[in-house]
Parts: structure tokens; sequence; C-alpha cells
């Protein structure tokens, strides 16, 4: 499996632990179907690189995620969304999932995504176009990867 990817289950083991006791459901990619609310939905975007050190050719790379909130009221939603943005501050452990997945198996440590350019954006829902009434936010990330 390839690094950024482990990046990318990261990301979505972490908001899984963060909603851990909670009625909050995360998935890996944008809701395609019928959703139970309320639901985290989790999108990696894109990865950027820039040169790390002079001549060796060394490249930093910093990825971007999407998260998208759906909830049942405008209260919970904005709770989901500010429980994020905190737990953002924090770095997130990149684990080896070549090794297994929680709650089997405990993968090594292999680095961390340090957060910055965090956002929160309420996203309108029109009542006359959906058939169950909920609310929505976007919240982004960019985050640098670092090596343990």
């Amino acid at each position: 499996m390839e690094l950024e990817r482990k990046w990318d289950l990261s990301v979505v083991y972490w908001l899984k632990t963060l909603f851990t006791g909670t009625p909050v459901n995360i998935v890996d990619s944008y809701p395609s179907e019928k959703m139970i609310l309320p639901t985290v939905s989790v999108d990696f975007d894109s990865i950027s690189t820039y040169m790390l050190e002079l001549g060796s050719r060394k490249k930093a790379k910093i990825g971007s995620w999407t998260i998208d909130i759906f909830a049942k009221t405008k209260s919970q939603r904005d709770e989901i969304a500010f429980k994020i943005l905190t737990a953002l501050d924090e770095k997130i452990s990149v684990y080896d999932y070549d090794q297994g997945f929680p709650p089997s198996v405990t993968p090594s440590n292999l680095g961390c995504l340090d957060p910055d350019n965090t956002s929160m954006q309420i996203v309108r829902v029109i009542p006359e176009l959906v058939d169950e009434l909920y609310y929505r936010a976007v919240v982004t990330f960019m985050a640098e990867y670092t090596q343990v």
C-alpha cells in the first residue's frame, strides 16, 4: 500500500476515534447512498510537493482533505464541526496499515500529519430539493507529513 493511502486511512481512523461512543457515522468518501444522520465523510483531495533540500532532490509532501458533515440539526452540525476543528490543532498519527486494521490489529506508527490551513464553511441546503432536511458543513485542511 502506498504511503499516501496510509495517510488517508489514518485520517479516517482518526475521525472514527474522535467520535467513538457517539452516534456519528464516519465514511471514507462522499456518501453515494441514503445517509444515516449524522454522517461525516472524508475525502483525500490533493498532494503538493516542495523542495526540501537544495541539491538532494528530496521533496516534502503536503496532502489536503475535505470533511463533509451531514447532521439532523444546526446545533449537531456545529458541534461536530467545532470538535473536528479543535482536534485539528494536534498532529494526526500515520500508521502502517499493511500490518492490518483496527480494532483487530494495532499497526505501528510511521509518522504524523501536521494539520494547517484549516477552515470550516456552512453549506446551505435548500429544503425543496431534498427528501429529508439536513444541515451541512465542510471542514478542509492541509497537512505536511513527517516521518518518525
